[in-house]
């Protein structure tokens, strides 16, 4: 039951103190899985992400991560980096199809890549 006037009386679904792998409430949020995404990643590809927009589009079941590049160049660099990329989505997001790396160009164009395998190489 939800105590809007006394949060202290709420029954939480989740016990932060009581967790023991030290999560949050906030880890099994978008926000907070995006703030792990990218915290996931070393200094160089966090600055990459820096300028992109990330969103999840769901078209008829199937979810695709789509990172929102502003410019040719990152996305290029990004692509580079697509499995290290890959391997963060899916550590993170185990119902993914896809992900993808988008630049707006005459509309909306992506490299979309398949989460379930691995192709190697560049």
């Amino acid at each position: 039951m939800v105590y809007p006037f006394d949060p202290d009386k709420d029954e939480r679904p989740f016990d932060e103190e009581g967790d023991p792998f030290g999560r949050t409430l906030e880890d099994f949020t978008l926000t907070g899985k995006l703030r792990r995404f990218h915290e996931s990643f070393d200094s160089s590809i966090r600055a990459i992400l820096q300028d992109c927009l990330f969103r999840i589009n769901d078209e008829g079941g199937i979810l695709t991560f789509q990172i929102l590049c502003p410019n040719e160049a990152v996305q290029k660099r990004l692509y580079i980096k697509r499995e290290k990329v890959r391997n963060t989505l899916n550590w993170l997001w185990r119902d993914l199809d896809y992900y993808a790396f988008c630049i707006e160009k005459d509309g909306l164009q992506c490299h979309v890549l398949s989460m379930k395998s691995y192709r190697g190489g560049a």
